[in-house]
């Protein structure tokens, strides 16, 4: 899904492991990022089921079902925030040392 790739103009023996490091880090979050998608995506479509069920019935059993779905659906989006601050935490990082770099 994502792929990003950082060049340095004079690589040493440091540096690749840094870039190997990095690369390491960068896989760990997009493939956290993509299943936590995944995970929100299943849950979306279950909280629209349980709303239509809602609407229709108006029982309490219909609304607590939806008002678990929604506060599920609620901690997988802090989860994939929290994940996308990492990520982007991670990338100012890389650009702070290469901007550190730079002559």
């Amino acid at each position: 899904m994502f792929s990003l790739i950082f060049l340095r103009k004079h690589l040493n023996v440091d540096d690749g492991r840094e870039t190997r490091q990095l690369n390491e880090n960068i896989e760990s979050i997009i493939k956290s990022i993509e299943e936590i998608s995944d995970e929100q995506r299943e849950l979306v479509k279950k909280f629209k089921l349980n709303m239509e069920l809602f609407a229709s019935e108006r029982t309490l059993e219909s609304c607590v079902q939806t008002l678990n779905q929604s506060m599920q659906l609620a901690n997988i989006r802090e989860q994939l925030v929290e994940t996308y601050k990492q990520y982007c935490q991670l990338l100012e990082n890389e650009l702070k040392r290469a901007l550190h770099k730079k002559p």
